[in-house]
């Protein structure tokens, strides 16, 4: 009974544990697949491979990305009620998909990727202090 409950406690940790570090995970996909693209066909052209990436899979990918690191953000708020990332990742999720398919420009979906990891970061660290403390 006793080792059932220790080993509940254990699998729910490292299970906050990688919760935490999939938000910011996620978060490097989508600045992969927004920003990582632009290198991988230079890189492919440099060496004579044409490749051509359709914007519109692209859009998609990079808001699939956002909305799953926001899932993930929510996620650790419910362990850890901080309500700063939480802000912090919807403002930036909403601005994603909102320069995807409204209005493109390149320096707000930047800094809306930087918001979204900066909130996945300082969820992971919120969940992580407070597991320090217990």
């Amino acid at each position: 009974m006793i080792s059932d409950m220790a080993a509940e406690a254990v699998n729910t940790t490292n299970r906050d544990k990688a919760r935490g570090g999939l938000a910011a995970v996620f978060a490097v996909f989508a600045f992969i697949a927004c920003n990582g693209m632009f290198v991988l066909i230079a890189v492919f052209s440099v060496i004579g491979i044409s490749i051509s990436i359709n914007p519109h899979i692209q859009a998609a990918t990079i808001s699939l990305f956002s909305v799953v690191t926001l899932a993930m953000v929510i996620s650790a708020f419910n362990k850890n009620r901080a309500i700063g990332p939480l802000i912090l990742a919807i403002a930036a999720t909403v601005t994603m998909i909102a320069t995807m398919y409204i209005h493109f420009n390149k320096i707000i979906e930047s800094l809306a990727l930087l918001a979204l990891f900066a909130s996945a970061l300082w969820s992971w660290r919120i969940s992580r202090t407070q597991r320090a403390r217990k």
